[in-house]
């Protein structure tokens, strides 16, 4: 028998996915992408709802991009998004990532702001390190 583990970086709940979608008659799910946490004394907190979206060019986005996004980002999977974030007293925020990891936008769709944060990848790795849970001093 062949050995079906999966070595690469395939997304392999693809097609579960898409089969669960298709599901119907009220019954739906959300594919939140991240949540950030700490543990703390052996205690588990949520930090942050993280919505990852891939950017694929070398030129810096536009503002249509960027607002093509948050149009994306106004449906239920944004307020879904929202909703359990809000449950779990944290920010949702859309993580724009370019391709090659050198820089990150940010938007935090949990507040009416509608500015997008720039980071390198050290000032995003810094954004997320400085994040704390609940009861974290």
């Amino acid at each position: 028998m062949a050995n079906l583990r999966k070595r690469d970086k395939e997304d392999r709940s693809v097609n579960y996915t898409d089969w669960r979608r298709k599901v119907g008659h009220g019954a739906f799910c959300q594919d939140i992408d991240q949540v950030e946490y700490r543990i703390i004394d052996g205690q588990i907190f949520p930090v942050l709802i993280l919505e990852l979206t891939r950017y694929d060019y070398e030129n810096e986005p536009t503002k249509a991009y960027f607002d093509a996004i948050l149009k994306r980002f106004n449906k239920s999977q944004g307020q879904a998004a929202t909703h359990f974030a809000q449950l779990l007293g944290v920010d949702c925020v859309i993580v724009l990532w370019k391709f090659d990891l050198s820089t990150f936008w940010l938007h935090n769709i949990s507040t009416d702001n509608e500015e997008w944060y720039r980071a390198n990848e050290s000032r995003y790795r810094k954004w997320l390190i400085d994040h704390h849970g609940k009861g974290e001093g």
